[in-house]
C-alpha cells in the first residue's frame, strides 16, 4: 500500500512541477528540467547507458550523478532525472 501512495504522489508531483516552476518566479535556467518516474529498465552493467523512466528514454554518461542515499536505483524503484543542456546531470533514488 506504501508503494501505492508514493507512486500516486510522485504522479501528484508531476503534475504540480510546472505550475510550481513557473510560480518561483523563473529562478530555474531554461535548460534545465527534471522528470520523477518508476525505473522501467537500466543498464544491464553499472550505472552507465540507456534508462528508460515512466516510458522515456534517458542515456546516462561518466558525467552523470548517481544518487541512490534514499534506495537502489533498481527496476521498479521510483527515481528523479535531472537534465541540463541537453544531457542527464543526475539521477537521484
Amino acid at each position: 500500500m506504501a508503494g501505492a501512495y508514493i507512486m500516486i504522489m510522485s504522479v501528484v508531483l508531476l503534475m504540480a512541477a510546472p505550475s510550481m516552476a513557473s510560480a518561483k518566479g523563473g529562478d530555474r535556467e531554461d535548460n534545465r528540467s527534471e522528470f520523477s518516474g518508476i525505473v522501467q529498465s537500466r543498464p544491464q552493467d553499472g550505472l552507465q547507458g540507456q534508462w528508460v523512466i515512466e516510458g522515456r528514454t534517458f542515456v546516462t554518461d561518466a558525467g552523470t550523478e548517481f544518487d541512490q542515499s534514499d534506495g537502489d536505483l533498481a527496476v521498479g524503484a521510483c527515481a528523479e532525472v535531472e537534465v541540463r543542456n541537453g544531457r542527464v546531470h543526475e539521477i537521484d533514488s
